[in-house]
């Protein structure tokens, strides 16, 4: 037989090979469709026992305490302590994709709460006005969420980073972004008073930083 013939039989016979074994293999499972996904609990609860709770894992990682000996500064050094506050951040991150799952704001029972009860000029929404807000604007409360997701992909890379002394200003930011959303949802009359205390703080900027 020609060479030639030759080496397009064995091209044939080995494309038929592999195109048997790709066969031969049991199809990857679908991915979950979106009414498989079930919301367990509240928006409420997911915040008193992930988010709120593993979010302190951050926030306590750095800082400073005040003790008979003098000021110690807190930090994490160890293994153990560099993984409590990876532990924090996947939380914060994953538990985004959560709160955009829009299940309902609190338990049923809390639905029913009278906000008159609350006097006149209580700061706080009741469960039932923060569903609506949502609800009125979907885009906004996946934003909240997102800014939330991206200040905790940011601890991710620091604590692969090893680097402490960006841990602080990344709590910070965490606590920034979960405020936004407190101040849009659960108390936004006091959102004026707020936005207006932060432009009149001075932000002191290290001379090393600062513009030429």
């Amino acid at each position: 037989m020609h060479s030639g013939r030759l080496v397009a039989a064995a091209t044939l016979i080995l494309s038929s090979a592999l195109v048997l074994q790709q066969c031969s293999r049991p199809a990857p499972p679908p991915p979950a469709a979106a009414e498989d996904l079930k919301p367990i609990v509240s928006v409420r609860e997911l915040m008193q026992t992930i988010i709120d709770p593993l979010a302190d894992n951050i926030f306590d990682a750095v800082g400073s305490d005040v003790t008979e000996k003098g000021v110690v500064e807190r930090r994490p050094t160890t293994d153990e302590d560099w993984a409590k506050v990876m532990q924090g951040a996947v939380a914060l991150a994953e538990g985004t994709n959560l709160l955009k799952m829009h299940p309902r704001l609190a338990a049923p029972a809390d639905y029913t709460f009278d906000p008159k009860e609350r006097g006149a000029g209580a700061p706080e929404l009741a469960p039932a006005e923060i569903q609506k807000k949502i609800e009125a604007d979907p885009a906004l409360w996946n934003k909240n969420a997102n800014g939330l997701r991206d200040e905790a992909l940011k601890v991710i890379e620091i604590v692969k980073a090893r680097d402490a002394d960006k841990l602080f200003a990344a709590g910070s930011d965490i606590d920034k972004a979960c405020e936004n959303c407190h101040l849009e949802y659960w108390y936004p009359g006091d959102k004026k008073a707020v936005l207006e205390d932060a432009a009149k703080r001075v932000t002191i900027v290290p001379k090393d930083q600062q513009k030429k």
